[in-house]
């Protein structure tokens, strides 16, 4: 499967899919338009029950289809067109997301300029609002979290270099399989929410460089079908108890133990924090999952811990920043819980300024 570096070799486009009857035809159509810049188009797909399928088949019979038999989350259907694919430069893309016709051409050309880099990710904009920036990049925020790179901001305010990035959203992306070797890129356990951010943390604790290219552009619809804020306006039970435990899992298994014993009075207070929120909020039995859920894969963690920890060459004090801790907005509504979220940052952004001096 590997060829080395091949500088000539056209990326395989890989598109994840779940129940995106209602967003295929566009992406496809796009990718149509463009497909003479892939080896191949493939998709995806995690046990759709809608129509997706037959569309891509009336309509896109270019596409080839692999279908799962049951929806275990886009980490692992990317995970299975990384062994799939049959170019050593993969495309990634969510069904919800369009590209500009340049896109992969100036992801491609990021990666080759750039021999440490093992992932390039565009800029993204709200397709229905194509001058607003919805990220082009994210940071490793040290409470486990995702910090976005210019969020909500205008395009024109955009700088268009190339830059070294912190972690990666996954909307769309390529991915290098030649230089990040034949491991899985994706924990599977996490199925959906933060095994991006996990997936460019281990990247970049192992040495490589993640890359956004602002140039590159996609266009992104209203997200998950069912799970998405823009789409439901509420936190769905399956996202409450992804992206807690996620973020469990997360810091256990990448930080270092000197880091863990170093930020372990921050993190107790956040804790104690996010526990006094999800009662407020109604949201204790998906924490109490989330819970349960960590304490049942406690072996399974510590083996992976092992594992990343053993082949790890960057330390923490290089992944990790700090900064304002990337709350979502909707999450504190009320005065009090406002005041709070001020305190929780203001004493979070001072322990770090401390902590990483020693880190």
């Amino acid at each position: 499967m590997n060829e080395g570096r091949n500088h000539s070799q056209k990326p395989s486009l890989c598109i994840v899919n779940h129940n995106g009857e209602n967003y295929l035809e566009e992406t496809l159509e796009a990718v149509f338009e463009q497909k003479e810049r892939f080896r191949e188009i493939l998709l995806v797909d995690n046990a759709s029950d809608d129509a997706s399928l037959e569309i891509v088949k009336e309509q896109f019979p270019f596409v080839r289809v692999i279908r799962l038999p049951e929806n275990r989350g886009p980490a692992v259907a990317r995970n299975v067109a990384f062994e799939s694919a049959s170019s050593n430069w993969i495309l990634f893309l969510d069904n919800d997301v369009k590209m500009a016709p340049d896109c992969a051409d100036l992801l491609l050309q990021a990666l080759k300029e750039n021999p440490r880099a093992v992932v390039a990710m565009p800029c993204i904009l709200y397709a229905n609002s194509q001058d607003v920036v919805q990220y082009d990049g994210a940071d490793a925020h040290f409470l486990g979290l995702m910090s976005l790179h210019n969020e909500n901001r205008p395009l024109s305010s955009l700088s268009t270099e190339t830059r070294r990035i912190g972690s990666i959203v996954t909307a769309c992306f390529l991915l290098d399989r030649s230089n990040w070797g034949e491991t899985k890129p994706f924990d599977e356990t996490f199925f959906i929410y933060l095994e991006d951010h996990d997936f460019g943390l281990r990247g970049r604790a192992y040495g490589h460089e993640i890359l956004s290219v602002p140039r590159a552009r996609g266009y992104h619809r209203e997200g998950t079908q069912g799970l998405s804020l823009r789409q439901i306006g509420r936190y769905s039970d399956l996202r409450l108890l992804c992206l807690i435990r996620n973020r469990w899992q997360l810091i256990l298994k990448n930080y270092s133990a000197r880091t863990l014993f170093l930020l372990s009075p921050v993190f107790a207070l956040y804790e104690l924090a996010q526990l006094v929120l999800v009662i407020k909020k109604g949201w204790l039995r998906q924490w109490t999952q989330a819970l349960f859920w960590i304490l049942q894969n406690a072996n399974t963690i510590l083996s992976k811990r092992r594992f990343i920890q053993k082949t790890r060459k960057t330390p923490d004090r290089e992944l990790l920043v700090g900064g304002p801790i990337p709350f979502r907005e909707e999450l504190t509504t009320s005065g009090l819980e406002r005041i709070a979220r001020g305190l929780l940052n203001g004493f979070a952004s001072l322990y770090w300024k401390q902590i990483v001096k020693i880190l």
